[in-house]
């Protein structure tokens, strides 16, 4: 039997995560092979009918990459003019290119990190 919830929390759950979908480049069939649920559960994700079990969340988040507590926010985060840039240019990649990429930005900017973790800081 499903549950159906019609609150503002599952109303702003479902808008949220058909943007970061969106953002993600993803279709709902997409989305719903990547967390391994029916097509019709994103959709009903999406709409608020249902919610999802808070494994699943953690899952959309992981796929989509964004956390749990942005799915669950009032407002969605503003696009940097970077993410923007990244976003068009990644668009008409394939998904498995999109993640290809994504992980080399995530090294780089690890490294990046590391390389200004270890520069002493000037007085």
């Amino acid at each position: 039997m499903v549950k159906k919830f019609h609150s503002d929390l599952a109303l702003r759950l479902g808008r949220n995560i058909a943007a970061f979908r969106s953002r993600a480049a993803l279709k709902q069939e997409g989305l719903a092979e990547l967390i391994e649920v029916e097509i019709s559960t994103v959709s009903r994700y999406e709409t608020g009918t249902t919610l999802p079990s808070l494994v699943t969340l953690e899952n959309l988040a992981k796929v989509m990459h964004c956390t749990a507590s942005d799915l669950l926010a009032e407002k969605l985060p503003a696009k940097s003019p970077e993410g923007i840039c990244i976003e068009a240019m990644i668009a008409p990649l394939t998904l498995q290119d999109r993640k290809m990429v994504m992980e080399t930005i995530k090294t780089l900017v690890g490294c990046l990190h590391q390389r200004k973790a270890r520069i002493p800081r000037k007085r």
